[in-house]
């Protein structure tokens, strides 16, 4: 038998709040890790790039020297196609870190009294579709799309979108006949939610809130960044030194990073 049918007792209040606590702090993670990204983000991708160029340049060495041992000529084709495969990976690491970077750059800061009514909004949608205060409402596609939408704007502070999204989802709603369904083992849910909020909270992106209220930590972190990429520029020149007497004196090879 279900544990507790939606607003009967006090149970579905703490899972309804519990819920709305466990979001809430998802997005504050989303926000700190948008923010950390903006102040350390050119480092990071720096340092990454020159990470990449140490790992291509190794693989390199490990192809060229494979077919030396073997009594083979380096085919260039060969070795370009063979790089690009390896780098895939990395690259579109790369290529997903630009991206949040990007995005991170042009986030825009909101207003208190906008993120009270962005709060309100959402408290309200999530009494009418959140997936798991309404399990029912998995069923209809077209809430579901809505939902994901609403979750994407609430990360991204976005009024604008939640307000007309509130709109839409009513017009769904007159569409969708759903019913009030029991929540089982709803006291396991809460527990679950608990162990969830705790985690979200001593672990990172959200533990990022304390290094970036510290000025003195964040000039430690940029050092510890700039000291780590001396790191990989020297061993970039290490290997060099390998490539080069692989390849013969006075060969060089250019790499370049998008």
């Amino acid at each position: 038998m279900a544990d507790v049918i939606k607003g009967h007792n006090t149970s579905y209040a703490r899972y309804e709040e519990l819920i709305n606590r466990r979001d809430e702090l998802k997005k504050e993670a989303f926000q700190y890790h948008a923010e950390y990204v903006k102040v350390f983000g050119d480092l990071i991708l720096e340092l990454f790039r020159k990470k990449i160029e140490c790992i291509r340049k190794k693989k390199t060495i490990e192809y060229c020297q494979a077919a030396i041992n073997h009594g083979n000529n380096v085919d260039q084709a060969q070795l370009k196609a063979y790089l690009e495969k390896e780098m895939a990976d990395f690259q579109a690491q790369l290529d997903d870190m630009l991206k949040e970077h990007e995005a991170a750059l042009k986030a825009t800061t909101v207003t208190e009294k906008d993120m009270l009514e962005i709060k309100r909004i959402y408290h309200r949608l999530v009494k009418k579709i959140h997936p798991d205060i309404n399990p029912a409402a998995t069923g209809a596609r077209e809430l579901m799309d809505l939902w994901h939408r609403v979750t994407i704007a609430y990360s991204c502070n976005s009024l604008k979108d939640l307000q007309e999204l509130e709109v839409l989802v009513m017009q769904a709603l007159e569409s969708v006949d759903l019913d009030d369904l029991d929540i089982p083992d709803i006291e396991e849910k809460i527990s679950d939610l608990e162990k969830e909020i705790m985690k979200i909270m001593e672990t990172d992106p959200y533990q990022y809130k304390f290094l970036l209220a510290d000025s003195k930590a964040v000039e430690a972190k940029k050092e510890d960044l700039k000291t780590e990429l001396k790191t990989y520029e020297d061993y970039s020149k290490q290997l060099d030194e390998v490539l080069e007497d692989l390849l013969g004196s006075g060969v060089k090879i250019t790499w370049k990073m998008n």
